[in-house]
């Protein structure tokens, strides 16, 4: 069940982010809520499964987007599992540890995203990336992750709701 649920998740956001978000855009830039999605399902499941909804989500971009088919799926695998590790037990209603784990993680993806596909490709202003692109990515990023992380947190505990009852029935 979960499988499926967090499979629509990403499947639907692939279509918004791919044809709406595109429509709202910020200062030339669109949202980049496949991250928040991973970092907020990392934080509220563990580090494996981020890294894995992570591949998921980055390969889904890489495939139908990227130059370079693995560079997305590669860091949003990173995002996942680095963002899962720390928050094994935290306090999940807290909306603080989300919103900072959201701005780092947008600052470091973006930046790798930067390393991967332009530093090495020899473009080196970096300057301006990090002006028109990282930092309005990163306060979009932190506008929607309020809005995302309620609406995960709220779909997670229904499957975890009815994972434990279904784990009640069993043990009778």
């Amino acid at each position: 069940m979960r499988i499926a649920v967090v499979s629509a998740i990403v499947f639907i956001n692939f279509i918004l982010q791919s044809t709406w978000f595109s429509h709202i855009s910020l200062f030339d830039t669109i949202p980049n809520t496949a991250l928040i999605i991973v970092v907020t399902y990392a934080m509220l499941r563990d580090d494996v499964e981020g890294a894995i909804l992570g591949f998921g989500a980055g390969f889904l971009a890489d495939i139908f987007f990227g130059r370079v088919i693995g560079i997305t799926a590669l860091l949003m695998m990173f995002v996942g599992y680095f963002a899962g590790k720390p928050f094994k037990d935290f306090f999940k209603e807290n909306y603080i540890a989300p919103l900072i784990m959201v701005g780092v993680a947008s600052l470091a993806y973006e930046f790798m995203f930067y390393v991967l596909n332009f530093l090495l490709m020899g473009v080196t202003d970096f300057p301006r990336y990090l002006g028109r692109v990282i930092l309005p990515v990163t306060v979009y990023n932190l506008v929607l992750a309020v809005f995302v992380y309620r609406i995960i947190y709220g779909i997670n505990a229904k499957i975890e709701a009815r994972e434990d009852k279904k784990r009640g029935f069993m043990k009778r």
